[in-house]
């Protein structure tokens, strides 16, 4: 009797298998017939029990099923179902003929089908789901690639570049870098953004090498984008690399010496050398050179007022040249004693002050008539340029004793201000 309760339990273990197995069967003939969801339940069955859910055979059966339901249904998230059961598979079984045989095209389509997702969600601009689908779409190719399979997913530049780019638009900027810097190696020539914002993420970093790398790439690939030369212009600024910088900018002026936007650019990036300010606005020590910027700055100034005699910003910016000079020897004469100022030294200074700030009025004066016309079209750039043309204004009225002006442009400013 005790060895017949044995063999009988012997027998439920063996009938516990083949049920198991039988379980493994009933999911693949369903599979074969495309009765998708009976093949997926009988299958769930099977990798449930301590018999078989270490099965490689099963865990590939299974990844065929939810491959089959993924492109069906177009759906990512059964794709990653589907990708987490072949890698299942894989794990018990890494020599599997039939994984060899198969496999790269399944990898292929799951790759494809998360993909199409990702750029979905970038057309929808949803940053943060488009990183991630792109991210899975990678580890998919990586894990394939990796294997010993019939093929390898070749690397998509452009969808390296976009992941990139979509982390970025995410905060994600481990993952950006990472991305766009691929792409940049390997010279994607789709999009001129990855070289801007590649270089963005090197300055972020403090990065100066790669900085100036990536600047230099985007020119090249891109020479009508005039982003690169302005982005070159602000490395060798916020670089300090002042004589790297007035060079490039004079052979600029030289290329284009009637242009005015390159006039522009050029006296204002001289101005900002000579009268150098950090982050807070906070004045800064000036150059040994200052003076002779300013100059050429000047004169450039000029230049572009003889082509565009309106231009707000091109007034303001000469009539502050002016300005500024008066306020210098303004301070100079405060610092006097009340006998020094009383000097001839002391009335020359004075004279120059109110001569200063006589050459200066006429420039504020059509900047403010150009962006009065702008009214609500005015952007809020222009915005602060013309609060502190106004304020200038009023400061120039007031030492002339114009009060019924001083009084008509502080309106001006309450209008301006809200």
């Amino acid at each position: 009797m005790k060895k017949l309760m044995v063999s009988l339990l012997l027998c439920g273990a063996t009938m516990s298998v083949f049920a198991q197995r039988a379980k493994v069967n009933s999911a693949e003939d369903y599979y074969n017939s495309k009765n998708y969801d009976k093949a997926n339940a009988d299958i769930d069955v099977a990798l449930q029990n301590e018999k078989t859910k270490n099965d490689a055979k099963a865990w590939y059966l299974k990844g065929k099923i939810m491959e089959a339901i993924a492109l069906k249904d177009k759906s990512a998230a059964v794709s990653m179902e589907s990708f987490d059961a072949f890698k299942k598979s894989l794990e018990i079984n890494p020599k599997s003929n039939e994984a060899v045989l198969d496999l790269y095209n399944r990898m292929f389509n799951l790759y494809a089908t998360v993909a199409n997702h990702a750029y979905g969600f970038l057309n929808d601009q949803k940053w943060d789901s488009a990183s991630n689908n792109f991210n899975r779409a990678f580890e998919i190719v990586e894990f394939t690639n990796s294997k010993n399979l019939s093929g390898t997913i070749a690397e998509d530049t452009a969808m390296v570049f976009y992941a990139g780019y979509v982390a970025n638009q995410a905060g994600q900027s481990d993952v950006a870098f990472k991305r766009l810097s691929r792409a940049a190696e390997l010279q994607y020539k789709g999009e001129p953004a990855l070289y801007v914002v590649l270089g963005q993420l090197y300055e972020d970093k403090k990065d100066e090498a790669g900085w100036l790398k990536t600047i230099e790439q985007g020119k090249k690939l891109f020479p009508n984008d005039k982003r690169f030369g302005d982005m070159e212009l602000n490395y060798y600024r916020k670089t300090n690399k002042t004589g790297e910088l007035v060079t490039i900018m004079e052979k600029k002026l030289a290329d284009n010496p009637n242009d005015f936007q390159t006039l522009s650019d050029y006296a204002i990036q001289l101005d900002n050398i000579a009268n150098p300010r950090d982050d807070k606005g906070e004045d800064q020590a000036r150059p040994a050179n200052a003076e002779e910027l300013m100059g050429k700055a000047e004169a450039a100034y000029k230049k572009a007022l003889d082509i565009k005699p309106t231009d707000p910003t091109m007034n303001f910016q000469l009539g502050a040249v002016y300005f500024n000079r008066a306020a210098a020897a303004s301070r100079e004469l405060n610092a006097m004693d009340s006998k020094t100022q009383n000097s001839q030294k002391g009335k020359d200074l004075n004279t120059k002050v109110l001569s200063l700030m006589d050459v200066a009025l006429p420039y504020f004066e059509k900047a403010d008539a150009s962006y009065a016309a702008m009214g609500s079209e005015i952007q809020p750039s222009d915005k602060s340029t013309y609060e502190n043309c106004l304020i200038a204004l009023s400061r120039i009225y007031a030492i002339k004793n114009q009060q019924a002006k001083v009084d008509e442009v502080k309106k001006k400013l309450e209008v301006l201000r809200g």
